[in-house]
């Protein structure tokens, strides 16, 4: 109901507006009957007009005088319990109002009213991000920096209060309440077409399958971006066909694979993410035993990893019961990882890796410490559950940081504010080292160290001259797009990375025919990307490039001829 806030204030001020009304009319009716003394000494009566002008200002305590003529003592007897009447029922109903306005259910609903009208009136598309922590306040700085629209929805006012406090917060819609609950998910535009996805990263993953389930019934069409570790809440979400799933330990995992057979795409991603440039070393991960601290969500995906790899390793965890295999093939101890014996009786001294993983940051930072003393030569991986010990991490000289908060952050905004971007990742993780090392190569040698990322989309409004050139049923080539304004038969410096089109993903595309909506992802440099834009938008620079000749202007002609 839109007008809530006012039904609230009605009600509640029922009473008083009652109060108010009877005492004024006992005291205007007094006025009227009791008869007075006008200037010449005859008896006169108050219209009721008159005593109802004098009954507001005495009320208020304004006190104008007595009108239109000077009281009987009779009248300024009743003046005086109109007085007392009057002002005991505005001191009720002044107490009653400032009670009203102070009201957390009223202040909650006409924050609701000032909410849903400013996501009515949003204009472009943007992201509903429910709950507000340290994850997701930096996907929305991520995403405002990309100039996509923000709703922002918590239960906690606490939370809401300091959200506030942010600079980028005033651009923002936001409102305290429940996300779990239909209403206000459509207060926060689910409904509305310009909606495209919901970000929902609870830690309890049953709220984030039930968020799924909800958007699946209020608009299928948009996506729920979630996070989800246990196997059953990660099938069940993928089974609404909306959500995309974010399992950080299945990317770690991943990653860890990458790093033992193609370390050249692990530059790639780190590229793309903005952590290091291109020439960033490429190293394999050691081979040897490795050590695995804590058999947890993550302690498995890694033991999956190395059984497939065929790699020797030891798990240490005194809080889990190990299988019949493990216990033959010796590789579990069930110990308190953090012991200097434990260490040693798993072989830290001849180990080449150890793997901090256990669900508490201290007792991994504890154990990174310990198994240094022990084997200066160890490589380190360790896990750290939030951000907010980074700095102790850092420190710590640790060669691999998992970050959980870090890799959703990423993924979350990657895939919302740049999905060719996105795209390209997922396709890459599954190239082979040489294909790897031969990408970097090309990009520093064409590019440099560190390429600019592109996305052009054919489109009338990204892509002017394309657009019209491909309606009209011209055939273009994408590598009209490489060729040089300085010099038609030559090329700038750009890649095509990535041509999404439809459903289609290419890899790498070199010369295909360009179609309306195609998106393209190139690297590039600054001077490329300037000269992609404007072949790309400008129909004469689009005829330069594609016949040699400078296109005349039809107007100019004219006017000079």
């Amino acid at each position: 109901m839109d007008n809530n806030a006012l039904w609230i204030i009605l009600q509640r001020l029922r009473t008083p507006l009652l109060v108010i009304i009877i005492t004024y009319s006992i005291a205007i009716l007094g006025m009227v009957l009791i008869p007075g003394v006008d200037d010449k000494g005859d008896i006169y009566h108050l219209t009721f007009f008159d005593a109802f002008y004098f009954i507001s200002y005495t009320a208020s305590t304004i006190g104008f005088g007595e009108t239109p003529y000077e009281f009987t003592y009779t009248q300024r007897l009743w003046v005086l319990v109109c007085i007392y009447l009057t002002v005991v029922g505005w001191f009720y109903a002044i107490g009653t109002l400032v009670a009203v306005l102070s009201d957390k259910t009223l202040k909650n609903e006409l924050m609701k009213g000032r909410f849903r009208k400013r996501v009515r009136a949003l204009k472009s598309d943007f992201i509903i991000i429910l709950g507000y922590n340290h994850v997701n306040s930096q996907v929305i700085q991520k995403l405002l920096a990309n100039d996509l629209a923000v709703v922002l929805v918590d239960i906690s006012e606490d939370k809401i209060n300091g959200f506030l406090l942010e600079d980028f917060a005033h651009s923002i819609p936001v409102m305290v309440a429940d996300a779990l609950l239909t209403e206000t998910l459509k207060d926060a535009g689910i409904e509305m077409d310009r909606c495209q996805a919901v970000v929902s990263h609870f830690f309890k993953e049953d709220k984030n399958l039930r968020i799924a389930i909800l958007t699946k019934f209020l608009n299928s069409n948009v996506k729920v971006i979630t996070k989800a570790t246990v196997r059953d809440t990660m099938t069940s979400l993928i089974d609404t066909d909306i959500a995309k799933v974010e399992n950080p330990f299945e990317i770690f995992a991943k990653r860890l694979d990458i790093a033992l057979i193609a370390p050249h795409i692990m530059i790639l991603e780190n590229w793309i993410y903005k952590n290091y440039d291109l020439t960033h070393e490429a190293t394999f991960l050691p081979q040897g035993r490795y050590i695995i601290c804590g058999y947890g969500r993550m302690g498995k995906v890694v033991k999956e990893k190395l059984d497939f790899h065929g790699i020797e390793y030891v798990i240490i965890d005194e809080n889990v019961i190990p299988t019949k295999e493990m216990i033959e093939n010796n590789t579990f101890i069930s110990a308190n990882a953090d012991d200097r014996e434990v260490l040693l009786e798993a072989g830290i001294e001849e180990s080449a890796v150890l793997i901090a993983g256990t669900q508490n940051d201290i007792d991994n930072i504890s154990i990174v410490l310990t198994a240094q003393k022990l084997n200066s030569e160890l490589y380190l991986i360790a896990r750290e559950n939030t951000m907010k010990e980074v700095s102790i991490f850092e420190a710590a000289n640790i060669d691999w940081l998992f970050m959980i908060e870090k890799i959703l952050i990423n993924k979350t905004s990657l895939q919302l504010a740049n999905p060719l971007k996105h795209a390209f990742l997922k396709l890459i993780i599954y190239k082979d080292e040489e294909w790897g090392t031969s990408l970097v190569n090309l990009l520093k040698s064409q590019i440099g160290a560190n390429p600019k990322l592109m996305n052009l989309t054919i489109t009338e409004e990204r892509a002017y001259a394309l657009y019209r050139e491909i309606e009209a049923g011209e055939s273009i080539n994408l590598n009209i797009l490489l060729k040089s304004l300085r010099d038609w038969k030559s090329y700038h410096n750009a890649i095509p990375l990535l041509l999404k089109r439809g459903n289609e993903e290419i890899l790498l595309p070199h010369d295909e025919v360009m179609e309306l909506g195609d998106q393209i992802l190139f690297a590039c440099d600054e001077e490329s990307r300037e000269e992609i834009e404007y072949i790309a938008s400008n129909i004469y620079d689009l005829h330069y490039i594609r016949t040699g000749e400078e296109k005349k202007n039809w107007l100019l002609g004219k006017i000079f001829k």
